[in-house]
């Protein structure tokens, strides 16, 4: 079996069978100091700056390093931008700690290519259980017995930037620590390298195993060794990542989310990006060329990926219109029935938590086919956030009360996010 079309890996499908985990001295080392520095020196050191730091530079490198410049960038070319724009979001990559930008690349491509064959290592495809996977992953190397050839083009291999960064990526770490370290002693140090570090290789291990071990499915690819499963619930915290499955059937999209209620933060910020002028030529679902292999598992009348791709977000209520309407739905008349209803799509969150968080009295409907959640009584309707602010204050008037206060956080929220989504 040869290579598909555009792949960088060349190589017989039987070759990715055969091979042995071996232990990997400084991979394990790397990962067991910095784990341990984060447990005891961060413990000894906690501060809330500490853990103001350790969020903010997490949430930075992961959005903008891992998902934009190592994934959506580096690795798939799903977007294009400036030359100084690529280095810094891959140096922002690299400073997750997995790996420099050629082993990743190397490593992902790998992987990616025996994931769709019929058969692969348990290694490549996170099926050797929890614990022996969390100690492979973490820990080891796979030597395959006849590695196939990986091809990467001259512009990424031969680029000196690139080499650089795989020379040091380790040591990419240091000027950040002697930054914090002058900044706010060895807590920032602790927090935010060696707890940063810790976070971002633990993090991307969970979520490869349970993104091919345990999630929902939207499409399969027939004939693959592993499904991509999409993890909910995680989008915020994996700037979009965790939608595996959508990415598995459409690996050049640089787009993740791609059904109602799928956020997707890397996406947001290249939307962002682009009405700064700093990114050109998104590939989305409808540009890729179509994959005979791909098997759709929604049932008849769900919304297709084609749809999700040409969807154009709801308006809003206009600004005038809804504190009025929001009060009239928070505060109007209970007649003990469920008269009002909060509509939403199926992939944002599961029903036992809408109805703790709404209580009885407001019908619950999951719609595969809404773009947006909507909470209406009547006739009248909220979109988005409002929507969710004002079921939660209807249960009761003092939470009532309460969201009046929020609203005006809930609708700067989603003007944000048409902004970003026009």
């Amino acid at each position: 079996m040869g290579s598909p079309a555009g792949h960088r890996v060349h190589g017989e499908a039987m070759i990715f069978q055969a091979g042995q985990v071996r232990y990997a001295p400084l991979k394990s080392l790397w990962f067991t100091a910095m784990a341990l520095c984060a447990a005891i020196g961060g413990a000894a050191t906690f501060s809330w700056p500490a853990l103001a730091l350790f969020l903010v530079s997490t949430a930075i490198v992961l959005l903008f390093g891992h998902s934009l410049g190592s994934h959506r960038k580096l690795i798939h070319g799903s977007f294009a931008c400036p030359q100084w724009l690529e280095y810094l979001l891959v140096y922002l990559g690299v400073q997750v700690g997995l790996s420099g930008p050629l082993g990743l690349l190397r490593q992902h491509e790998l992987r990616d290519y025996a994931q769709r064959l019929p058969g692969c290592h348990d290694y490549l495809r996170h099926g050797g259980g929890f614990w022996r996977d969390a100690w492979w992953q973490l820990h080891c190397n796979l030597h395959l017995d006849h590695p196939p050839v990986i091809h990467i083009e001259d512009r990424i291999l031969k680029d000196r930037f690139y080499l650089f960064l795989e020379r040091t990526w380790m040591a990419q770490q240091l000027p950040w620590a002697m930054a914090f370290y002058l900044w706010g002693g060895w807590g920032f140090v602790f927090w935010g390298v060696c707890a940063r570090v810790t976070a971002g290789v633990l993090g991307h291990w969970l979520i490869g195993y349970f993104a091919h071990n345990h999630g929902q499915m939207h499409m399969a690819v027939q004939g693959a060794a592993v499904q991509g499963r999409n993890i909910r619930l995680t989008s915020l915290l994996t700037m979009g990542e965790c939608w595996h499955n959508n990415h598995h059937a459409y690996p050049g999209s640089a787009r993740l989310g791609l059904f109602p209620g799928e956020w997707d933060p890397g996406w947001w910020a290249l939307m962002l990006m682009r009405r700064c002028r700093l990114v050109w030529h998104i590939q989305t679902t409808d540009q890729l060329p179509p994959r005979p292999e791909l098997l759709s598992l929604e049932p008849k009348g769900a919304p297709t990926v084609d749809a999700v791709a040409a969807f154009k977000p709801m308006p809003s209520n206009a600004p005038a219109d809804v504190l009025p309407l929001f009060a009239s739905l928070v505060f109007g008349p209970d007649t003990g029935r469920r008269d009002a209803c909060l509509r939403w799509p199926a992939s944002l969150a599961p029903h036992a938590l809408l109805r703790a968080l709404c209580g009885r009295r407001i019908e619950l409907v999951r719609d595969r086919c809404a773009p947006r959640m909507t909470f209406g009584c009547a006739g009248r309707e909220l979109l988005g956030l409002p929507a969710l602010t004002a079921a939660i204050g209807r249960r009761h008037a003092v939470l009532g009360l309460i969201t009046l206060f929020v609203l005006p956080l809930m609708l700067g929220i989603e003007k944000l996010r048409s902004t970003l989504s026009a």
